[in-house]
């Protein structure tokens, strides 16, 4: 796997040392479930399909397990204040095939690839702001920044629900690998596609809601519902069947 050059990994090292050497520790907790949840089968595809998932999260001191800017993720974090986490992670982006739809008949594939993050986030009451910054760890296939602000309406003894909004960024080289064609691809796909050099921008904003009701000390179960609608960088390519999906996703979690 083609090295992150120095210049992207030293941010991250400076913050892991950081987090290391910092004072303050998070609690140690454990979630462990299972999940089903729904997308489409890639960015921009109007076909969706269903998987069960894996629910798990993990917190020891500095050290956790936990999704990070939607993708599985391991990594260390502090707190700096009460309120403010700071922390950098290392993550895996699915892949994509030239089989998973019509419009990507002739492309290359994508591969699964590895991520390295950093992330920041500040809770001020029921509100919650956090945001996550990652270079792929594949040559050419870029950088995401992602905003989340979410709000938490109501929690009681046995049930809690958020709503929140996600905007997610990419670089050049991130938008193109995902959303862009090259002429050799078009010459594959039979002139069924054209020419498209997106330029960095805006890859999607998201608004979900998010409901936790405890079932009892242990057991909790967990609802996702939302809806993403794709930048206009990313909208444009000829890639996109639908700009806008809905995801979503329940499940089922045991936490000691």
């Amino acid at each position: 796997m083609p090295q992150l050059p120095r210049s992207a990994l030293r941010p991250c090292l400076l913050l892991a040392l950081c987090v290391i050497g910092s004072s303050q520790a998070l609690a140690q907790q454990t979630t462990i479930g299972l999940g089903m949840g729904f997308a489409p089968k890639y960015e921009g595809s109007d076909s969706y399909s269903g998987r069960a998932y894996p629910l798990i999260s993990h917190r020891n001191g500095h050290f956790f397990l936990a999704p990070k800017a939607g993708m599985p993720a391991i990594g260390l974090q502090t707190q700096l204040t009460d309120n403010w986490t700071i922390g950098t992670y290392a993550s895996l982006s699915r892949s994509r095939d030239a089989g998973d739809g019509s419009r990507l008949h002739g492309t290359d594939d994508i591969d699964r690839h590895g991520n390295l993050g950093v992330f920041t986030a500040y809770q001020l009451g029921d509100a919650k702001i956090e945001g996550s910054y990652y270079q792929a760890l594949k040559s050419g296939y870029g950088a995401t920044a992602v905003l989340d602000l979410s709000y938490r309406l109501w929690n009681n003894q046995d049930s809690s629900f958020s709503v929140g909004t996600e905007l997610k960024w990419s670089n050049e080289k991130a938008m193109r690998t995902y959303f862009g064609v090259q002429s050799h691809e078009v010459v594959n796909s039979g002139g069924q596609l054209r020419t498209y050099r997106p330029d960095s921008g805006l890859r999607s904003y998201a608004l979900y809601g998010q409901y936790t009701h405890k079932l009892s000390e242990s057991w909790s179960l967990q609802g996702l519902l939302g809806v993403n609608t794709l930048g206009e960088e990313a909208k444009d390519s000829p890639l996109v069947e639908k700009k806008s999906s809905v995801f979503g996703g329940v499940g089922l979690g045991y936490s000691f």
